[in-house]
């Protein structure tokens, strides 16, 4: 069970219990990763792990949204997507200077 207590750096305190084989886990992923502290880590693991949440969330969005789509919609996006392909690859011609190629 976990208890929560703030700090005065606008941290919340919270105490966990863990498996030894858990703490074990952490101390050594600590040590890997080189964080100057226990809390640090665990910060990153939320990090990363509410990133992945906030990705996946997203794109389950985003599915949601074409899959709702109607067929001519669907078209109309491939044809401005076909348009910004081209317009990429212009784009990227126009950047992309021409090497000389020295005959032998």
């Amino acid at each position: 069970m976990a208890r929560a207590r703030r700090t005065a750096k606008g941290k919340e305190r919270i105490t966990v219990s863990l498996s030894r084989e858990s703490a074990k886990f952490l101390r050594t992923i600590r040590a890997d990763a080189q964080s100057p502290s226990m809390s640090a880590l665990i910060e990153r693991i939320v990090a990363d792990l509410q990133s992945k949440t906030e990705i996946e969330q997203l794109d389950a969005k985003v599915k949601a949204y074409y899959d709702a789509l109607p067929e001519s919609a669907i078209k109309e996006e491939s044809v401005w997507g076909a348009l910004g392909e081209a317009a990429l690859a212009v784009e990227e011609d126009v950047q992309r200077p021409e090497v000389a190629v020295a005959e032998h």
